[in-house]
């Protein structure tokens, strides 16, 4: 009987993944967008570039998958990240252009950032920060994490592929998993007890979630001068990394439990200072 389920579950996903939730072909009209090509797909939907007659320009258009009809983490999912974009009115992050429903499926549509993701600039274009970069880039994004937390919102996904730059200009995107301050940190549970530790940080509704997550962040792009030899074994970014003393401070207490930043204002605070004290070295 446990073969049998197991073998159940297998021909499940692959229905799901190959046939109930493929995506959309481009040339497509849904809702009167017409779907241009897939930016992504995730756990909970597909995301479009597409267009409209009645849309200025470009725009995307989030789909909730199929197989999540009737989920909690389905339409429901989708209404609270329409709520939440609602809220917010800021040049570097998506806005609201229309919401419908069909055959019981969710199409958020939004404004279009165009533009390349940090992912892909990392590990497509080979891109070098070096400290001075990461920390003026990561003082960007501090930015529009401050603005969130001012109103309310933790953005629980704070990481490389959901930040798009436009030359220099960053866009946050992706808030599937956004959350107000004082909502439930699940769709499911009232808790994330259950959760492992790590999975509970990232997951907080609480400012320490995207400030650990900005620290990860910065530690993405410092590794990009990084280069280890194929015998040394994995370490710790305390070793592998050779940090000058002020940064090195700074990630050390974006880590910190106890004692770290309190909010993304004092984030900002040390990295304007840290970039002033760059100016200054000849």
């Amino acid at each position: 009987m446990r073969t049998c389920y197991h073998l159940w579950r297998k021909w499940k996903e692959v229905y799901h993944k190959y046939w109930l939730d493929r995506p959309y072909r481009p040339g497509r009209k849904v809702g009167g967008y017409q779907i241009e090509s897939v930016l992504g797909i995730g756990s909970y939907g597909i995301a479009y570039l597409a267009s409209s007659p009645s849309a200025d320009g470009l725009v995307v258009v989030k789909q909730t998958k199929p197989s999540r009809k009737g989920h909690p983490k389905g339409l429901a999912m989708q209404q609270y990240e329409k709520n939440v974009l609602e809220s917010l009115q800021h040049p570097q992050i998506p806005r609201v252009v229309d919401h419908f429903v069909l055959n019981g499926q969710g199409f958020l549509v939004m404004s279009y950032m165009p533009g390349v993701t940090v992912e892909q600039l990392l590990f497509e274009y080979k891109r070098k920060y070096s400290e001075v970069d990461a920390v003026r880039l990561v003082r960007q994004l501090a930015g529009i994490v401050d603005y969130l937390h001012r109103q309310g919102v933790i953005h629980r996904d704070v990481r490389i592929p959901n930040v798009v730059m436009n030359g220099s200009r960053p866009y946050l995107i992706d808030f599937g998993l956004a959350r107000f301050l004082g909502d439930p940190p699940t769709y499911a549970a009232e808790s994330l007890d259950e959760y492992p530790e790590e999975k509970q940080v990232k997951r907080a509704v609480h400012p320490s979630s995207d400030l650990t997550a900005l620290g990860h962040f910065l530690l993405f792009l410092l590794y990009s001068t990084y280069e280890a030899e194929e015998t040394q074994p994995e370490r710790s970014w305390r070793e592998e990394l050779s940090l000058s003393p002020d940064l090195r401070a700074i990630v050390e207490k974006l880590f910190q439990n106890e004692g770290g930043y309190r909010s993304a204002s004092e984030l900002i605070h040390d990295l304007d200072r840290f970039l002033l004290i760059q100016k200054a070295v000849p």
